[in-house]
C-alpha cells in the first residue's frame, strides 16, 4: 500500500529542495560505509539483567557498497492516530521524495485503517508495513516488551532495512523496538516526555543499548528527560523543530459567517475552537467549565475516550455551550473562523495545533504545560494560564476578545514563528539526523585500540 499524506498534500503542498539536499540528500558520510555488516555487542560486564528475556539479534543487513542510505525502516508504536502519528506520515512522505531512499512505514494493523487515509498518491510515496509492534501498556511490561521486540524482528528481517527510525509518542512506548534494533543504525524520536519517568524503563534499560543510537527530541524539556531516562549524557538528545504548516488560503469573513452559521450562532457570536483527542492528558474534562466560565461556545473537533461523557454534559446544558464536530481530517477552516483555540492540556512536546492556528492567525489561550516546549517565548506567542482552572480559561479568553489590537499583535508573532518552522527548513535537519545515525553507530561499533603494555 502505497500513498502520501492527505492533509500535508492539501495544507502544505509541494515541498521544495532545502538546503543541502539538492546533491546527494540520502548519502552518508564515508565513516558510516558498512554500517549495518555487523551484530550488536553485548552489554557490559555486570550489567543488570533485563526485564525480559531479549530475543537473538535479527540479523544484520549488508550495506549498499555506494554507502548510501537506501532503505528507512519508521517502527511506529501507536495503536491511535494523533499528533505523533501526524507527523510521522508527514514525515515519512517528505523523506520518500529524496533520490534513492525507500521508506517504509510499519504499524499496529488497528492503526492501518487511519494510516491509509491520511495518505494519497504521489509519485514518490513510503510504502506501508502491517506489523504487530503496537505498545498498549495493558499487559505486563515484561510480556509486551517481548512480543514487540518478536515481531519488529520479523518485521526487520523480511524488509532488510538499512536504518531504523523510532518515534516515540510515550518514553516507554517503543521498548521491545529499541531492543530489536540494535544491529541496525537508530534515530529514536521522543515526542512527549512527562518529568517523573514512565515504568519499564529502567528495568530494559540494558538490553536497549541505547548509548548506541541516536536521539532526538521535538522539543528541549523532551531532549532533557529522555537524557534522563536513557542513561544519556545531557546534551546527547539533538531538538528538531515540530514544522508548521502553511497559512492556509480562504476568506476568513465568509468562513467566520458559514461556520457560525452552520452552529446555530450569530455571525458576531464568540466562537471558540479544541482540535485534539477528546482525553484527560489533553485537558477535555475541562472544555464544559471552560465553556461557562467563558460564556463562550467552544467547537470541539476531536474523538476520543471521554466523548460520550461531553455528550452527555452538553445535552444537560440549556445554553448548548458546547459543541462536539467529531474527528476533522482538515480543521483549517475553523481555525480561521475561530476566535480563539484553547490547548488546556496537561502536557504536550510541542503541540501541532498550536502551530496549526498560529500559522492560520487564530490566537491561542493555552496552560503554562502545554506550550513548555517553547520556553521564554511562549508568553509572547498565547495568553498563558499555570493550570486548566476553568475560571482561569475563562478570564483569559475574556482578556483576549476584550483586547482586539493586543490579540492580532499576538497571533502575527504566533505567525511568525510558523514560518520559521516550514519543512523545507526543516527536512534537512531530519536527513542530518539520519546521517550522524549511521555514523554513530559505526563508530560505536568500532573496537577501541588496545594499548601497548610497556616494556
Amino acid at each position: 500500500m502505497t500513498r502520501a499524506p492527505r492533509r500535508a498534500a492539501a495544507k502544505r503542498g509541494k515541498m521544495g529542495a532545502g538546503p543541502g539536499t539538492a546533491e546527494d540528500p540520502a548519502a552518508e558520510p564515508a565513516p558510516a560505509a558498512g554500517l549495518a555488516g555487523s551484530p550488536a555487542g553485548t552489554p557490559p560486564p555486570g550489567a543488570t539483567p533485563d526485564l525480559a528475556p531479549s530475543l537473538p539479534p535479527a540479523a544484520p543487513v549488508a550495506p549498499a557498497t555506494s554507502g548510501r542510505l537506501r532503505h528507512l525502516l519508521i517502527l511506529l508504536p501507536s495503536t491511535r492516530f494523533g499528533g505523533t502519528e501526524g507527523h510521522t506520515v508527514q514525515l515519512a512522505a517528505r523523506l520518500a521524495t529524496q533520490p534513492g531512499l525507500r521508506v517504509t512505514l510499519a504499524a499496529d494493523p488497528v492503526l492501518m485503517p487511519t494510516l491509509a487515509a491520511a495518505f494519497l498518491p504521489e509519485p514518490a510515496q513510503p510504502q506501508l508495513h502491517a506489523a504487530a509492534i503496537g505498545w498498549s501498556g495493558r499487559v505486563p511490561a515484561a510480556d509486551e516488551i517481548v512480543a514487540q521486540e518478536a515481531a519488529a524482528q520479523a518485521t526487520i528481517t523480511a524488509l532488510a532495512p538499512d536504518i531504523l527510525l523510532i518515534p516515540l509518542p510515550w518514553p516507554n512506548a517503543g521498548l521491545g523496538l529499541l531492543r530489536a534494533g540494535t544491529a541496525l543504525p537508530r534515530l529514536v524520536v521522543v515526542h512527549l516526555a512527562p518529568e517523573a519517568e514512565p515504568g519499564g524503563i529502567a528495568e530494559a534499560l540494558p538490553g536497549l543499548q541505547a548509548g548506541r543510537a541516536a536521539w532526538c527530541a521535538v522539543s528541549p524539556p523532551g531532549a532533557h528527560r529522555a537524557a534522563r531516562f536513557f542513561g544519556l549524557p545531557q546534551g546527547a538528545v539533538a531538538q528538531v523543530d515540530n514544522p508548521a504548516p502553511p497559512p492556509p488560503v480562504a476568506d476568513r469573513t465568509l468562513l467566520r459567517v458559514a461556520l457560525r452559521g452552520a452552529l446555530g450562532l450569530h455571525a458576531d457570536a464568540p466562537l471558540l475552537l479544541f482540535v485534539g483527542r477528546l482525553e484527560q492528558t489533553k485537558g477535555a474534562q475541562h472544555l464544559p467549565g471552560i465553556a461557562a466560565a467563558a460564556g463562550m461556545t467552544p467547537a470541539c473537533a476531536g474523538a476520543g475516550p471521554l466523548r460520550a461523557a461531553l455528550d452527555r454534559q452538553a445535552a444537560a446544558d440549556p445554553a448548548r455551550h458546547l459543541r462536539l464536530l467529531g474527528h476533522l481530517a482538515d480543521p483549517s477552516a475553523w481555525y480561521l473562523a475561530a476566535d480563539a483555540l484553547v490547548l488546556p492540556s496537561a502536557l504536550e512536546g510541542l503541540p501541532l495545533v498550536f502551530l496549526e492556528a498560529a500559522a492560520a492567525g487564530c490566537p491561542v489561550v493555552a496552560t503554562e504545560s502545554a506550550l513548555e516546549g517553547l520556553g521564554a517565548a511562549a508568553p509572547g506567542l498565547a495568553r498563558l494560564v499555570p493550570t486548566p482552572a476553568p475560571e482561569a480559561f475563562g478570564a483569559a479568553l475574556r482578556a483576549l476578545l476584550a483586547d482586539p489590537v493586543g490579540a492580532a499583535a499576538m497571533a502575527g508573532r504566533a505567525r511568525a514563528e510558523a514560518a520559521r518552522r516550514s519543512w523545507n527548513r526543516i527536512l534537512p535537519e531530519w536527513l542530518g539526523l539520519l546521517r550522524a545515525a549511521g555514523a554513530h553507530h559505526a563508530l560505536a561499533r568500532t573496537p577501541a585500540p588496545e594499548m601497548e603494555t610497556p616494556r
